[in-house]
Order: C-alpha cells, then sequence, then structure tokens
C-alpha cells in the first residue's frame, strides 16, 4: 500500500503519484470490460438513522448509461471530470487493474484532487500547517478506505464522504495542537449545529424559558469541564453526525464507550446547569 510520504503536496488540484504503481499492483482485480447485467449492487453501511446506504437515483442512471461506453470512454470522461463523483468511485471499485494501468490511475488521482477541493471549506480558517496536517489525515486514511474497497459511502454522497473525513481529521489535529477544544471547534462556522442545539444535546437546557445567551455561557463551562475523549465523542456524534459505531471505529473504541462518553458528558451538563440555578436562587434570596 502507498504511504502517506508517497504523496507529494497538491499542485493545481492534482496529484503526481510517483510510488502509485506500487500502491495499484497492490489492488489485485479481475475486471477487465464493463459489465452489462446485474453491475450496481446495494451500498454496504448504514446511515445514523439506520437506513441503508444508496445511491441516489441521478447517480444510478448515470452509471447504467456509463456501463454501455467503451471502458477507455468511461475512465477519460471520469477523470476529466465529466461525471458525477460518485460514479468515479464506483468505476474505481469495480475495475481494479490486475497491473499497473495508467488509465486506472488518472481515476485515483482525479478522486484526490476532488476530494481536496472538497475539503477546502472545510479547513480554510486553520493555519497552513494545520491544513497541511489534516490533508495529511484525509489522504492516509482514504488511501486505506480505497484498498479495503470501504467507499460505499462516497458512492452514496461525494460530499458526505468527504466531510466525515475532513471533520475527523480536523478534529484530531486540533485536539493534538490543543490542550483543550474550544466551542468554536466543535461547532464551526460551516456547521449545521447552531450553539443552542448543541446545548439541547448535551442535555443542559430542561427549561425552554432559559435564555439562549446563558445556555451559551453553560455550554462553554461545560467544555472547560470535558476531557478530550469526552470531547471528541461530541464532536463525531453531533457534528460529524456519524453514528456511535463510526464514532467508535475512529477513536479505536467500542459503541458503548462512546455512549458511555457522552452519558459522562452530559452529567456534567447537567450538574453545572443545577450549581447555575442554585446559585441564581440564592442571589434571589439576598
Amino acid at each position: 500500500m502507498a504511504r502517506r510520504a508517497d504523496i507529494p503536496s497538491v499542485a493545481k488540484a492534482d496529484y503526481a503519484f510517483s510510488a502509485f504503481p506500487l500502491f495499484v499492483r497492490s489492488m489485485r482485480g479481475t475486471m477487465t470490460e464493463l459489465p452489462r447485467e446485474g453491475a450496481l449492487k446495494p451500498l454496504a453501511g448504514k446511515t445514523k438513522e439506520g437506513k441503508p446506504y444508496a445511491r441516489p437515483p441521478a447517480v444510478e442512471a448515470e452509471i447504467e448509461a456509463v456501463l454501455e461506453w467503451p471502458l477507455p470512454k468511461a475512465f477519460a470522461l471520469a477523470a476529466a471530470g465529466k461525471l458525477r463523483p460518485q460514479t468515479l468511485v464506483y468505476l474505481m471499485r469495480n475495475f481494479r487493474p490486475n497491473r499497473p494501468d495508467p488509465k486506472y490511475d488518472t481515476l485515483v488521482i482525479a478522486f484526490f484532487s476532488r476530494l481536496e477541493r472538497a475539503g477546502d471549506r472545510m479547513i480554510r480558517d486553520l493555519s497552513d500547517l494545520d491544513r497541511e496536517r489534516v490533508n495529511d489525515l484525509v489522504k492516509d486514511k482514504a488511501l486505506w478506505l480505497i484498498e479495503a474497497d470501504r467507499l460505499d459511502i462516497f458512492e452514496m454522497s461525494f460530499k458526505t464522504g468527504a466531510e466525515r473525513l475532513y471533520y475527523s481529521a480536523r478534529a484530531v489535529v486540533r485536539l493534538r495542537s490543543k490542550t483543550e477544544v474550544s466551542r468554536e471547534d466543535l461547532v464551526g462556522p460551516d456547521s449545521d449545529l447552531t450553539g443552542e442545539e448543541a446545548a439541547d444535546a448535551l442535555s443542559m437546557v430542561s427549561d425552554s424559558s432559559m435564555p439562549l445567551a446563558e445556555a451559551r455561557t453553560m455550554l462553554n463551562q461545560v467544555l472547560e469541564m470535558l476531557n478530550e475523549k469526552e470531547r471528541l465523542a461530541i464532536f463525531y456524534v453531533l457534528q460529524a453526525r456519524m453514528t456511535e459505531t463510526e464514532a467508535g471505529a475512529q477513536m479505536g473504541c467500542t459503541a458503548r464507550n462512546i455512549r458511555y462518553l457522552l452519558k459522562s458528558a452530559a452529567a456534567k451538563a447537567r450538574a453545572t446547569e443545577e450549581r447555575a440555578r442554585q446559585g441564581a436562587r440564592e442571589r434571589d434570596t439576598r
């Protein structure tokens, strides 16, 4: 398998894989021509809601059309960015060569180019050094996913797959470079998770009449009390929208441990809330 060091930095949104033939040879396959029947197998994996991964109808229609073309044409158009990224991923997964093939190499190069473009908005607020570190982690993980044929989420939604990799890598880099993760790290400017949603998720707001400003203050107080594992579990489950099993895989623990970390964080949140309310009652009686 290719190592991260084998992949130089991106130049003009492209990769030059100096050691890429070694990586291609490690991915054995037997398909040499496009299949005509029964090509679209169901995807493995499930969403956080428990629904099986499924390709959008437009993606399935495009793949079925591409299967009628000569293989060189399909590769060329996918590598040139003329097809949907999910179709590119489908071709990568189903037409791995038995020997080094420059045409196949262009597919993987295009995949990494698209992956970096998709992740750019998620790391543009980081320093140059942290962006480089995030991109390195993403490349490592993506190479493993390719070799292990674990790209189902990318075939369902390339955007979702990219977000999973980049949010995870971003969290790791931030945890390594700082002793604590701030609320801004957990709820970034591009996140769908708002301050009030985060507070509610931590069981901080049991009384809907609590002012939002007070809830946010309490959220920051709770985050200061959490250990790194608790913060990371919250990040994966709430912002990256992973299942507990997926979060456990990222952190090297079980889904049960993730549930324990979330419950521990919630307990600290409730304790903080109770102390705040007790303090308010004492002030009112003075």
